[in-house]
């Protein structure tokens, strides 16, 4: 179980010979970020309301002692929903993580926050193929856009291409 715990681990960092810290025999906490880039739609949904529905997509890293290490790439589905009267904002989604060798996780976040600042919730790794077949874990998750870029569309939709990053904090990954 230990050796399944680091392998899962270790894949996600593309074997970084860093090793990541155990909370116990078969739990390893590490942190991680995503650089991404956001598209997506912007429909009005009321007066003072908008919903957005995107993806994020990008490089995916692993934090070690000896600095970020390249894992692979990460790719999220999100709906959000923003109230312009109060700035707030919450969303939900799932995201697919992909090693080089093309072994997959997937899991789902919920968060919530400031529009334009980005939010703070939770993400569940609930499972993946191959040697993440049977993981699951759970984090913190920070979504922190950076730049915007929003362009009329010729049924009067916005387009809003967005950079930033994602992170997870102290990720804890139990394998099978």
């Amino acid at each position: 179980m230990r050796m399944f715990s680091r392998a899962l681990a270790g894949a996600l960092v593309l074997a970084v010979a860093t090793p990541v810290l155990a909370q116990d025999d078969n739990t390893q906490t590490f942190n991680a970020f995503a650089v991404v880039m956001a598209n997506g739609h912007i429909v009005r949904a009321g007066e003072k309301q908008l919903f957005v529905a995107a993806t994020l997509e990008g490089p995916l890293f692993i934090e070690t002692d000896e600095g970020p290490q390249p894992a692979g790439r990460v790719g999220c589905a999100v709906s959000s929903k923003i109230d312009q009267s109060s700035r707030t904002t919450s969303a939900s989604g799932a995201c697919t993580f992909t090693a080089h060798d093309g072994a997959t996780a997937w899991g789902e976040l919920d968060c919530a926050g400031y529009e334009l600042v980005g939010c703070r919730g939770t993400f569940k790794l609930t499972g993946g193929t191959s040697r993440f077949e049977g993981a699951i874990g759970e984090s913190t998750l920070l979504w922190r856009p950076t730049a915007h870029e929003l362009k009329k569309q010729l049924d009067g939709m916005t387009m809003d291409n967005v950079t930033g990053i994602v992170q997870w904090r102290d990720f804890k990954l139990k394998g099978k």
